[in-house]
């Protein structure tokens, strides 16, 4: 991908990629363990919320022809300014969200004393010249600094009425799973 810092929608043939965000009144006991947490816009539950995110790609360096990039979340108050990572399971979400999630990033001296962490990987899957004018659409795999590859992975909720649910949540690991191709969007070059 391009070689230099840029935003962009982030897409696959499941739509739009953004965060999972429940909505204020809902009831569910497992709003909180899913908001921030990746999916797609077509295959999640419109009744559980569900925000577009922009991202931003701050380009580090490129080895072996595939660039790497620090993402993080732009444009919605939520989500601004979150990095893009994975925890220790390999499901990739937002990180530093809302006002806890940013005061806890704030006060983490860890963020202050080491270098980040999250790097991400962009492998373009055919020839490409290159150009920004030709980036638009061009498919890729997103690969995370261990060099697994993002699918689309199911998950089991138990909601607070007892009934099991199936929701599909990004993931980088070696759970079982869909490896999709992804796309930009509104590419904006910084």
């Amino acid at each position: 991908m391009l070689p230099t810092d840029f935003t962009a929608e982030l897409h696959c043939k499941y739509g739009q990629v953004g965060a999972a965000d429940t909505p204020a009144l809902s009831l569910t006991s497992t709003a909180i363990d899913q908001d921030g947490w990746l999916c797609t816009e077509n295959t999640r539950p419109k009744n559980l919320g569900f925000t577009p995110i922009t991202f931003s790609f701050k380009f580090i360096d490129t080895i072996d022809g595939k660039n790497h990039y620090r993402i993080n979340a732009v444009g919605t108050w939520n989500f601004d300014g979150a990095k893009l990572e994975r925890n220790h399971n390999g499901w990739v979400g937002l990180y530093g969200t809302h006002i806890v999630g940013r005061i806890t990033d704030a006060l983490n001296p860890f963020n202050h004393f080491f270098s980040a962490p999250h790097r991400w990987e962009i492998e373009v899957l055919d020839d490409w010249n290159g150009e920004a004018a030709s980036a638009e659409g061009k498919e890729f795999w997103l690969r995370d600094r261990w060099g697994y590859r993002v699918a689309q992975t199911e998950v089991e909720w138990s909601e607070i009425t007892g009934r099991e649910r199936t929701l599909l949540y990004l993931n980088a690991s070696n759970l079982d799973g869909e490896i999709l191709k992804f796309h930009l969007r509104n590419i904006k070059v910084s």
